[in-house]
């Protein structure tokens, strides 16, 4: 039971041991080639995976991804980005700690890449932004474009390389921090914009490492932090008034998608600007026509202005981000609820104009009034699955209709394991209902843009069917063990009965049996006498006679004694010297056979188990000193040690060879000492007297245990002193 025990509290710290080994160990290498990303945390943002590319697709500020270890120290990050968006910031994080959601919510630096200025940024995040002398990137910082960024970070110091992975232009930085941060996990960043990333790794860096991008690297100091405004706006006209640009909205370098490849279009030829509500009530087939309007999913593509939603078909896959703004050209594929949309022409118009979901119910869900609109509807979740593309499934109801949400590509799917049937869930998505997405069972579907569109209001009641048949399951293993509990108690309680019978037999054997024969003895005797001629012979008779009552009172003191030294309060609560002296009292008289009582150290208080031993040893060897050794004087001696208790019984008789056959009284008292972890020595020789030594240590306090052993004690003693009451009837009666 012991080792049970041990193993129980030292499998999840040694197993937690490992873990954190493993998280501490490098070098480090992302899995998304293979469509994962399980390692990894969301602080914000709508991350995606696709084809080996991990992509936010949310203009959020300060959206964050990461992983490692917080005991990661010295290392070399490197990775590829690309920026979604005309504005704001893409990069990655190293010695991130304390992690929250929200903008420089973390402690740690931060290394990326600024659009608007096309600056190679580094700076210190302590839940605020100090930021260090931007670099100027050579050719500028450009979206849809892809950046290898390398960062090592060793002791205070940090440097950076940016590299256009088209062009092999190429930028460095580097500081060195007094009060910095030592250790932390990596992580991916947007700032106000939509990022990819790719080819993650993580190694161990030394010194060298970091030399070789500080060589090349165009300002080596301390940060410079602007605290004043106007300090930072003169930074940056001196360092990058050749790079800043200004914000991109309605120019014709925004468009995404062209039907004639020149980039431009004809404001004469222009298609007249329609509502998404126009092209439900009216008929606009084959029609070329323009919608306005905010992104509100990104794949499948769907648009949402004030008066409602629309998907949009378009032939290549575009660069957008939840929130954008988007001009579209295209014509009407169908008319009424299921309206489609077939783009020829998207133009970027402006970022981050997120649109807030419509709290509605489920009943107008179904009624198709919100068919494409980005909405918020609440239920309880009654299955969820997971398909081998890595769609997630949930079916749910709110007792009046039954919806499914989808939720697609997410980096993050293994949100849902915290997601229980019977929970009552808030959902953030698209209202789909027409084919193919909505099933037959389905009154509509959701389509959910990442794991954070579901939250978990209430968690499943603890009446529903699975926790009910684990209750179940539980309270049959509770019943069986509580049976074989049961039985183990009665077969112990059987052992303890049978072996107190048996120790109750050996000692009346070796007392009563024994005196009541030379009471029988001396009784056939004076028999005998008197059938030979008694009345010649009186005084002899009245010898034997006197001897037999002499046996007779002895044998009843002993039996007396023996009976009460049953009762688990043999002692009485007395000290253990004078409960012993109390109970030699009444086996002789002590003018007769001296006692003399020796007590040495500072008394200790013993345990019950402990005491009843030790008086129990006591009782026995005094009754042997008695009956066997014909001593002149007995000793009782008790030693209070540091840690142990010792009793001794010493007398001067006749002695014996204690390891020739010892008899029952011996054996009796070494299992009472081996019982309490206790060692019992006997020392005797011929003629040299005896004496016999218990130690035992002070043991602890009453425990329930000791309590059981003494009910059960008493069970035995009752049980015992009828026993011998009634073979002191049955002697009486003879």
């Amino acid at each position: 039971m012991v080792a049970l025990a041990a193993a129980v509290v030292l499998t999840p710290a040694l197993f937690w041991m490992v873990r954190m080994h493993l998280d501490a160990s490098l070098p480090y290498h992302d899995s998304f080639a293979s469509n994962s990303a399980s390692e990894w945390q969301a602080f914000g943002g709508v991350w995606q995976l696709s084809n080996g590319t991990l992509m936010n697709r949310s203009d959020e500020r300060g959206a964050k991804l990461v992983t490692g270890s917080s005991n990661w120290t010295d290392y070399k990050m490197q990775a590829d980005l690309e920026m979604i968006g005309n504005e704001g910031e893409l990069g990655v994080i190293v010695r991130a700690g304390q992690l929250e959601k929200g903008i420089d919510s973390y402690d740690g630096y931060y290394v990326g890449f600024r659009r608007f200025d096309s600056a190679l940024v580094m700076g210190r995040a302590d839940h605020g932004w100090m930021e260090g002398r931007p670099v100027p990137i050579p050719g500028g910082m450009h979206a849809s474009v892809w950046y290898r960024l390398v960062v090592v970070a060793v002791g205070c110091r940090l440097a950076a390389q940016a590299t256009n992975i088209q062009t092999g232009q190429t930028e460095w930085g580097a500081f060195e921090d007094d009060h910095c941060v030592r250790a932390g996990k990596i992580g991916l960043r947007s700032m106000e914009t939509g990022g990819a990333w790719k080819n993650i790794s993580v190694v161990p860096a030394t010194e060298k490492d970091w030399l070789a991008i500080r060589s090349h690297a165009a300002y080596i100091q301390h940060p410079d932090y602007p605290i004043l405004e106007a300090d930072y706006n003169r930074m940056m006209q001196e360092n990058l008034a050749q790079t800043s640009t200004a914000a991109q909205t309605y120019d014709s370098s925004s468009l995404l998608l062209s039907d004639t490849g020149s980039g431009k279009a004809s404001a004469i030829s222009a298609p007249p600007l329609v509502s998404i509500e126009e092209l439900r009530t009216a008929t606009w087939l084959g029609r070329p026509m323009r919608i306005r309007g905010v992104v509100t999913l990104t794949d499948p593509l769907y648009v949402q202005d004030s008066m409602g939603g629309i998907p949009v078909e378009t032939e290549k896959p575009l660069s957008l981000n939840l929130g954008d703004e988007i001009e579209v050209t295209g014509t009407q594929m169908s008319s009424g609820y299921a309206t489609k949309f077939l783009a020829s022409t998207v133009r970027l118009l402006w970022d981050r104009t997120l649109v807030a979901p419509l709290s509605i119910s489920t009943t107008q869900a179904a009624s198709g009034a919100f068919n494409s609109s980005l909405v918020e509807v609440r239920g309880y979740l009654r299955s969820i699955s997971k398909d081998t593309n890595g769609t997630i499934t949930l079916n749910i109801d709110d007792e009046a209709q039954f919806f499914t949400v989808l939720l697609n590509n997410s980096a993050l799917q293994h949100a849902y394991n915290n997601w229980q049937p019977g929970s009552w869930l808030r959902v953030h998505g698209v209202c789909v209902i027409d084919a193919p997405f909505v099933p037959r069972h389905s009154a509509f579907v959701i389509l959910t843009r990442s794991p954070e569109d579901v939250e978990v209001l209430a968690g499943p009641p603890w009446w529903s069917g699975e926790r009910i048949l684990w209750l179940i399951f539980f309270g049959l293993v509770l019943v069986v063990l509580g049976i074989v509990l049961f039985l183990r108690i009665e077969r112990w309680k059987m052992r303890g009965v049978l072996s107190e019978r048996e120790r109750l037999a050996n000692e009346m054997h070796d007392t009563l049996a024994q005196s009541f024969a030379g009471v029988g003895f001396h009784l056939q005797g004076i028999r005998n006498l008197i059938r030979s001629g008694g009345e010649s012979r009186a005084a002899e008779v009245m010898g034997k006679l006197n001897t037999a009552c002499d046996l007779v009172a002895q044998t009843h003191r002993e039996a007396s004694a023996s009976i009460a030294a049953l009762h688990p309060d043999a002692d009485g609560g007395l000290d253990l010297l004078v409960a012993l002296e109390q109970y030699a009292a009444q086996l002789f008289n002590v003018d007769d056979l001296p006692l003399v009582c020796l007590r040495e150290g500072a008394p200790h208080r013993l345990s019950f188990p402990v005491r009843d031993t030790l008086f129990q040893i006591g009782r026995e060897a005094i009754t042997n000193v008695i009956r066997h050794s014909h001593a002149t004087r007995i000793v009782l001696q008790l030693h209070y040690e540091s840690k142990a208790v010792v009793l001794e019984i010493c007398d001067d008789g006749i002695g014996f060879l204690p390891g020739a056959g010892s008899g029952f009284g011996i054996k009796t008292m070494r299992g009472r000492a081996n019982a309490i972890g206790a060692e019992l020595t006997v020392t005797s020789a011929p003629g040299s007297g005896t004496t016999i030594a218990v130690r035992s240590p002070y043991g602890l306090r009453s425990t329930a245990a000791d309590w059981l052993r003494y009910s059960l004690n008493r069970r035995r003693s009752a049980k015992s002193q009828v026993q011998m009451a009634e073979i002191g009837d049955q002697t009486r009666n003879r």
